[in-house]
């Protein structure tokens, strides 16, 4: 799964923990609607794997907007990887509680500390970026404090998100 958004991730090392991140993510990830009570979110969204084939579009949407901002090299990638995993966690974290978890960003970091066990050297220069952006992709619509953590990495994330979200926009995944 993902194999194209994967394909956009230029630096080898932020891969390999993407993948080892999107091979722990939860079973329901990949067949949960992307909006639990039906009101958000495009139609093709709302059924079995809506909330894949929106981080497959958020992913699309983050890449031209860092192409419009001129975010490149490992900024870019870690962005990518934040944008396939921005809702892992979206019903919570390891079981499906069957509605969207506040602060589910955060819930994130039990995938992530799974990961890191094994090989925390190498990949804790680009873990720290990909959790905060992750972290606060729900942007204001989650906790005040962390809605308030912006610079333009975190403004990429929760406007993709966002825009990937709207019912009026198509975006067609990679």
């Amino acid at each position: 799964m993902f194999e194209k958004e994967l394909e956009l991730i230029v630096n080898p090392t932020i891969r390999d923990f993407t993948e080892k991140c999107i091979a722990l993510a939860p079973d329901y990830f990949w067949s949960i609607p992307s909006s639990s009570s039906g009101k958000y979110h495009p139609a093709d969204e709302i059924g079995e794997g809506g909330e894949y084939l929106h981080s497959r579009r958020v992913v699309r949407v983050a890449d031209d907007l860092c192409r419009n901002f001129s975010v490149v090299g490992d900024r870019r990638d870690c962005i990518l990887s934040a944008s396939i995993q921005h809702d892992f966690c979206k019903n919570g974290y390891p079981n499906n509680l069957g509605y969207t978890v506040d602060g589910h960003g955060a819930l994130w970091v039990l995938i992530m500390s799974q990961v890191m066990r094994s090989s925390a050297a190498l990949y804790c220069e680009y873990v720290k970026l990909i959790s905060r952006l992750i972290c606060v992709h729900m942007g204001r619509w989650d906790f005040p404090f962390i809605a308030e953590n912006s610079d333009i990495l975190a403004y990429i994330i929760k406007t993709a998100d966002y825009i990937a979200s709207r019912r009026y926009i198509s975006v067609n995944p990679l």
